[in-house]
């Protein structure tokens, strides 16, 4: 069985990050979308609706989990027994960013392989970061985030 983990902090979950999961589900055999905590990154909403947003939108792959991982990827990667990492990017950027992320991983544990997907070309402009600052200037973001959380945010 291929197991495969997708990471990050959905902060909310975007259109981007669903496209990726949609993508994965459809490549591994299993899925585990991990909310980890990123010490440089202060949260706008809390784990428990960010986790109810991911479980909402995951809702409909019969092979996706979601979890919330207070540790180091690595860790639940091994205490899964996950190999593959998969990491969305939308440009060059990204890439560099999640290239660097990989090298470091790979030093505490080397049987790891990441997979690299890109989002679809009308979602290379979308971010959790865009999509918080949308919110918070009341402007329309119903092109970045799906029915589904923008029900969440708005509850």
């Amino acid at each position: 069985m291929k197991k495969a983990v997708f990471a990050g902090t959905f902060d909310p979950v975007t259109k981007g990050h669903e496209n990726v999961i949609k993508k994965a589900s459809e490549l591994f055999d299993y899925v585990t979308v991990a909310i980890c905590i990123n010490p440089d990154k202060k949260a706008f909403y809390t784990v428990e609706e960010r986790l109810l947003m991911l479980k909402t939108v995951c809702s409909k792959y019969q092979n996706v989990e979601v979890v919330y991982h207070q540790g180091m990827l690595v860790d639940l990667m091994k205490e899964k027994e996950i190999k593959y990492n998969v990491r969305g990017v939308r440009n060059a950027t990204d890439y560099e960013y999640e290239n660097g992320m990989h090298y470091y991983n790979e030093k505490l544990y080397p049987e790891i392989v990441t997979i690299y997907l890109p989002c679809s070309e009308r979602l290379k402009n979308v971010s959790s970061t865009t999509a918080r600052k949308e919110i918070v200037e009341n402007k329309d973001y119903t092109d970045m985030l799906s029915n589904e959380v923008i029900g969440i945010i708005k509850k």
